[in-house]
């Protein structure tokens, strides 16, 4: 403290670096809690609870969450039902969270092309599964990191968890 009763400069700068650290140290912990909540959520699912589900409600009920967000974007979204009376005995949530991320993962998938697309197409293939795929004219996935999408917390996005595709990966092995 000077004369003036304030702080000498050297003072202000060991303020600024103590603020500095403080802010890291939140920042860090705040992502230690993020991971650790995400771990926590990965361990947690163990038994789906099944239901009977048809396919166009499921896709209309993604239409109806997800259309808002992606037309604000610019990004069409549609339907495709080759069997328009397909069921699926699933987990209702957990089979909207997988189709839920895929959907995000497109949508990033998209951004930046010119006329952005995603479709959704239901159809029961020639070993008589039934499958749904979401597809979009985005840039793909790099063959570079294709054997690394499903690693828990492995991302390429900024703000990505890396738990999208792992959590949809366990879902869909249950």
């Amino acid at each position: 403290i000077n004369s003036e009763g304030g702080f000498e400069s050297s003072d202000n700068e060991a303020i600024e670096d103590i603020e500095l650290m403080v802010d890291v140290i939140r920042k860090r912990s705040d992502g230690l809690l993020k991971f650790t909540e995400t771990y926590r959520s990965l361990s947690k699912i163990t038994v789906p609870a099944l239901s009977v589900i048809h396919v166009k409600d499921l896709f209309n009920h993604l239409n109806h969450l997800l259309s808002p967000d992606l037309q604000q974007k610019g990004i069409k979204i549609t339907t495709e039902l080759r069997d328009p009376g397909l069921k699926l005995d699933v987990d209702v949530s957990l089979i909207e969270q997988v189709l839920i991320n895929l959907i995000i993962n497109a949508a990033e998938a998209v951004k930046d092309k010119a006329e952005p697309q995603i479709k959704l197409i239901s159809y029961i293939n020639e070993s008589h599964h039934s499958v749904i795929e979401v597809i979009d004219n985005g840039v793909g996935i790099p063959a570079s990191i294709r054997d690394q999408v499903f690693i828990p917390f492995f991302t390429t996005r900024k703000n990505g968890s890396g738990i999208g595709l792992s959590l949809s990966r366990q879902i869909m092995q249950l």
